[in-house]
């Protein structure tokens, strides 16, 4: 008998098949699994093996798929300053006054995981308060969510912000406060991202793959590229997609069906963002929202727009995904699938919606019946859904319970794949387990599925991952607790004890 490269047994293997049947053993070669059982017939494997380990009761299930990351942005966020847990505008403050101090004049201080609901204020700070702490570099503030920018007044120097852009808000006199929302915060963070060198993104790339690995991800759909953010990160992300240590399936974020043929891609989109976010009052809703009754949110493109390039990307038989939150956004989408889908039939390129955290019943019915594949992200109820929380502020207590409608979606036969918008929320599909299971009352078994056969089957990859069967590739994540049969609250304290990428232990925990 042919040596086996590694034998892992004594466990809980959860295959996540069609039978969702169990075993306690499974032994790779060559990269694939060329078996599995139960009892003791992995004995025959213990004379020749490469590496065998004894799981002493551990859970293993198929290695995980975040369906949705922005990987140079994660690693780009570690080197600005953490605002996570400033509870007071002073905290902030002082944090960008502490960083000035330490910088170079002139050099950029940038600041991430921004929420002006944490804060007691409740608000932003301006471009004068940031003058203040930092008169001599230029500062530029991220909201949790990437859709809101603040800056202060040198930032708005040096990088040429058009003073009449749209997104721009001001003050009394009708000066910049320096928050910048849609057109304008994009713009800002795509004239920030250009100054990167190909050397730094690759190092934070680099960084974010460290931290997928830790958590038990062995494939990604990374959104690169676009306006919001930069080209050069899609282009950085094509040129060494070969090299990385775990699968990357790309989304290139543009219009330019030309571009991501040329790029040799067959799928386009990801962050193409239709609206923006609840959070920043830009995810575009039919009805006002609850702590402005101005607004209603954008739809950052029109409904000639869409069906144009949805039209396109069709014909040249691409996957298409985009960004869309609130009900009007979720619509515009809907409408454009729909044309195509009379023209060409079912949903052959499995095309999809990220987020959908807003629509309405009928849209989740339509959306069935189109066959459309959705990739949502349950760590946003934990963080913003609840008593109390940005969901309830935005929308009011009655339309809070229709965010996020993971159960319904799967109750209506629909593909939900599971994700973390990193560096929205972190990089941890076992959070994300959790906040399907405690937050959105997903079966357990159905959140796995999220996280492993529905991520593999958005990407057209599960006849060679997304379970652990023989003639599969051989990626599989050891847990040291059984999701399944642990108390449903503390899922989210599972640790990932191994990461095994074809056969290969990336990372022991």
């Amino acid at each position: 008998m042919k040596a086996v490269d590694l034998l892992l047994y004594g466990g809980m293997i959860i295959t996540m098949d069609q039978n969702n049947s169990f075993k306690n053993w499974v032994a790779i070669r060559d990269g694939k699994i060329v078996d599995i059982g139960i009892n003791d017939g992995y004995e025959k494997y213990l004379k020749d093996v490469v590496d065998a380990i004894f799981l002493n009761g551990k859970t293993v299930i198929p290695g995980f798929y975040d369906s949705h990351v922005h990987l140079v942005q994660t690693g780009l966020n570690t080197l600005g300053i953490d605002l996570s847990k400033a509870e007071t505008i002073k905290d902030v403050l002082d944090l960008v006054k502490e960083k000035a101090e330490v910088t170079p004049e002139g050099e950029l201080i940038s600041a991430v995981q921004f929420d002006e609901s944490k804060v007691r204020e409740k608000r932003m700070p301006t471009r004068y308060e940031l003058d203040e702490c930092a008169p001599n570099n230029p500062v530029w503030i991220n909201r949790i969510e990437y859709h809101t920018s603040i800056i202060n007044s040198m930032a708005f120097h040096i990088l040429k912000i058009p003073f009449y852009i749209e997104g721009i808000q001001r003050n009394e006199k009708n000066l910049p406060n320096g928050c910048l929302t849609g057109k304008a915060s994009a713009l800002v963070r795509n004239r920030i991202l250009d100054s990167f060198s190909e050397k730094k993104r690759l190092e934070v790339i680099n960084k974010s793959m460290k931290m997928a690995i830790e958590q038990g991800i062995t494939s990604l759909n990374a959104m690169e590229g676009g306006f919001s953010f930069h080209n050069k990160d899609a282009e950085i992300v094509l040129k060494n997609k070969n090299t990385f240590p775990i699968d990357v399936a790309m989304f290139y974020q543009t219009v330019n069906v030309q571009k991501v043929l040329e790029s040799g891609l067959n799928r386009i989109g990801g962050g193409i963002f239709l609206d923006g976010t609840l959070g920043s009052r830009t995810a575009a809703i039919s009805k006002s929202y609850e702590d402005d009754e101005e607004s209603f949110g954008e739809l950052y493109y029109t409904q000639e727009e869409i069906d144009e390039f949805i039209l396109k990307a069709s014909k040249n038989d691409l996957q298409i995904s985009v960004h869309a939150i609130g009900n009007r956004a979720i619509d515009q989408i809907i409408k454009s699938y729909e044309v195509i889908q009379k023209k060409k039939g079912e949903n052959h390129t499995r095309n999809r919606i990220e987020h959908f955290v807003f629509p309405t019943d009928e849209q989740i019915k339509k959306c069935s019946e189109l066959g459309i594949i959705l990739s949502m992200t349950p760590t946003y109820e934990y963080f913003w859904g609840g008593d109390g929380g940005m969901y309830e502020k935005r929308l009011g207590k009655n339309r809070k319970q229709q965010t996020n409608p993971i159960k319904k979606s799967i109750e209506n036969g629909m593909i939900v794949l599971g994700s973390s918008d990193s560096d929205i929320t972190p990089i941890s599909p076992v959070l994300g387990i959790h906040s399907a299971v405690n937050c959105c009352n997903v079966e357990v078994v159905d959140a796995l599925k999220m996280y492993t056969v529905n991520g593999a089957y958005g990407v057209f990859e599960e006849n060679k991952k997304g379970s652990i069967e023989i003639g599969k590739l051989g990626d599989l994540v050891v847990l040291d607790e059984n999701p399944l049969t642990v108390e449903k609250n503390k899922i989210k304290d599972i640790k990932v004890m191994m990461t095994v990428k074809e056969g290969n232990i990336l990372h022991i925990g």
